[in-house]
């Protein structure tokens, strides 16, 4: 349901947050471990429904893929469960409100990114014990996405990792303004469509395309050219999701805190 002060129930989630952080640490990596695993379930399949299109030499193939890929983050949603991306949103609101102190946001951040790190390499290690994604051709949709990701410039990364969380974070915030679940499921898959569709770059989906990628034995794919996407994705997500809705949503709402 639709929350009185959006800001407050987020001020009150980063600070629940910071508790588990603090106090069951173990369960907290679990939690971002879930949240990675299923991120990286949701693009294998979303890189072989896009598959079928592509192969044919379908234009529509992105469509399909960008589409689906939705399910990832409102499973996330609906388990509670912790991805780096929108945690980083959640935590700026909790530091700016006072709730949340800045090592512990830190922390967090942290302890998170290495959890959906390990969420997704046991996803991709339980994946090849299973066969993999089978025997995949050259012109693969999963080879032709990562070759774009490691030839794209640091900068062009960077600014497409901030536009991606900035449309993250809003596909986590403008659901807790809606009453209708109906409604509140249709806007996170037509935002989540926006940032896939767009090309634009989530580093923890990255962690999975590139994991896959390099399961299926990518030729020319060096550890080089993973780090060259994904630290500039990892500072762009920081500063779309901070800065781009954890600040200005904080500084639009902050009056409603006095009024709960």
């Amino acid at each position: 349901m639709s929350h009185p002060s959006t800001l407050a129930y987020v001020v009150d989630e980063a600070a629940s947050k910071q508790e588990v952080l603090l106090s069951e640490p173990g369960r907290y990596l679990l939690s971002a471990a879930m949240a990675g695993a299923l991120i990286a379930v949701v693009l294998a399949v979303s890189l072989k429904l896009g598959q079928v299109f592509f192969a044919a030499g379908d234009s529509g193939y992105y469509i399909a893929t960008s589409g689906f890929f939705g399910v990832a983050l409102v499973s996330i949603i609906v388990c509670k469960v912790e991805l780096f991306t929108s945690n980083v949103m959640y935590f700026t609101v909790g530091r700016l409100s006072g709730r949340c102190r800045t090592c512990n946001l830190l922390r967090s951040w942290a302890v998170v990114y290495i959890g959906n790190l390990i969420g997704v390499l046991l996803f991709v290690a339980v994946l090849a014990g299973a066969g993999g994604m089978g025997a995949l051709p050259a012109n693969h949709l999963l080879f032709s996405v990562v070759e774009h990701k490691v030839h794209a410039s640091s900068l062009e990364i960077f600014w497409k990792g901030v536009l991606c969380n900035w449309v993250i974070c809003l596909a986590v915030w403008v659901p807790m303004r809606l009453a209708n679940e109906a409604a509140r499921l249709l806007i996170i898959m037509l935002l989540v469509f926006v940032f896939f569709f767009s090309g634009f770059e989530h580093s923890i989906a990255n962690m999975a395309f590139f994991a896959l990628a390099k399961l299926q034995g990518m030729a020319g794919l060096e550890w080089g050219d993973i780090l060259h996407n994904m630290v500039p994705a990892t500072l762009g997500n920081i500063v779309g999701g901070a800065i781009g809705v954890g600040l200005v949503v904080f500084r639009l709402e902050r009056h409603t805190l006095q009024a709960v």
